[in-house]
């Protein structure tokens, strides 16, 4: 099975960084039957590993905002003072508030604002983990909201948002494990001019 490290450096929380190592695990797991099942349960299991990955994404970027927030000594290198000062004095404390945060200030380095409309998309499929379906959101069969592509998406956002975390708000020690993501890498690390990929 395919598989590549990011390193964990960027966690302020490192028991959350234990988490999100464990739930990786989780995934490679998915990822081997994954890669070994037909067409009908590979559709079953994009629920889960979608789902699974969207909570990822939440658990990294509510440690960023933990970061500014409680880590007032350290500060988070690559944000102005400013920056750091309206962040604290905000209440954040669900995926939509992070996102919104992370376009605000362009944490994530996106080119423009698709990349956050991603997210938040990938917040709304999370959401219909729910099987009632509370917000009427996306098709209202299971089967056709949670489709490889949203599966790819979902990838895709997973990884860039932690390599931009790995490659530009690193701290100097690192206490958690590399982080091991079970897929081809979709871009090439920011510091490697001469690898091949789509920068993030």
């Amino acid at each position: 099975m395919t598989m590549f490290s990011i390193e964990s450096k960027f966690i302020g929380d490192f028991k959350l960084g234990d988490n999100i190592a464990y739930n990786l695990d989780i995934l490679a797991v998915l990822y081997r039957h994954f890669e070994e099942a037909g067409a009908d349960e590979r559709r079953l299991l994009c629920k889960p590993i979608t789902t699974l990955l969207v909570t990822i994404i939440e658990a990294v970027l509510h440690d960023f905002h933990f970061r500014i927030i409680s880590l007032t000594r350290e500060g988070v290198a690559g944000i102005a003072s400013s920056v750091l000062e309206y962040v604290r004095g905000k209440k954040i404390d669900k995926l939509g508030h992070y996102i919104g945060s992370a376009k605000k200030h362009n944490f994530l380095l996106a080119a423009d604002d698709q990349f956050y409309a991603d997210l938040d998309e990938l917040r709304r499929l999370r959401n219909r983990l729910h099987i009632q379906n509370y917000g009427d959101d996306f098709a209202r069969d299971d089967v056709d909201t949670f489709t490889d592509v949203r599966k790819v998406l979902a990838e895709r956002a997973l990884e860039k948002t932690m390599r931009v975390m790995a490659e530009h708000y690193g701290r100097p020690h690192n206490h958690v494990r590399e982080f091991n993501l079970p897929w081809e890498p979709y871009f090439a690390p920011v510091n490697a001019p001469d690898a091949a990929g789509e920068p993030p």
